[in-house]
């Protein structure tokens, strides 16, 4: 932007110089000078129309090119959530199931253990019977 508005300025400072040293009357001078000034004016005009339609496209773009991003994001966090939801769901079915086992091999000892125990104190009794 500066190498633009340096590039503007001499070129300005090189026809105001130009103007001012030709060999014309003062009004001449002016008329030059208002006509050349004018001219330049136009040509700012017309190059700031550019520059602002080219902002313009370029905003657009990068809306667009947001809204393709946003939908893309918002499609990866739907198969993320669809993906900890099926993970979730196994893990509390595996869960279940591990439970399930856990409390039944429990039950199991503690019936083994009642039943040993049973046995025992029957074989205590026997021994102690007398005939």
């Amino acid at each position: 932007m500066r190498s633009t508005r340096d590039f503007l300025t001499g070129i300005l400072t090189g026809v105001a110089i130009g103007i001012l040293t030709a060999p014309r009357s003062g009004k001449e001078t002016r008329e030059k000078l208002v006509e050349e000034t004018n001219k330049r004016s136009e040509d700012l005009k017309d190059q700031y129309g550019k520059v602002k339609e080219q902002a313009s496209q370029y905003a657009e773009q990068a809306k667009d090119q947001f809204g393709k991003v946003k939908e893309q994001a918002n499609q990866y966090v739907g198969q993320a959530k669809e993906q900890f939801k099926k993970a979730e769901k196994q893990g509390q079915s595996e869960f279940d199931a591990n439970r399930y086992q856990a409390q039944a091999d429990f039950n199991d000892t503690v019936e083994e253990t009642a039943d040993r125990a049973k046995s025992g104190i029957n074989s205590a009794k026997e021994s102690f019977k007398i005939d």
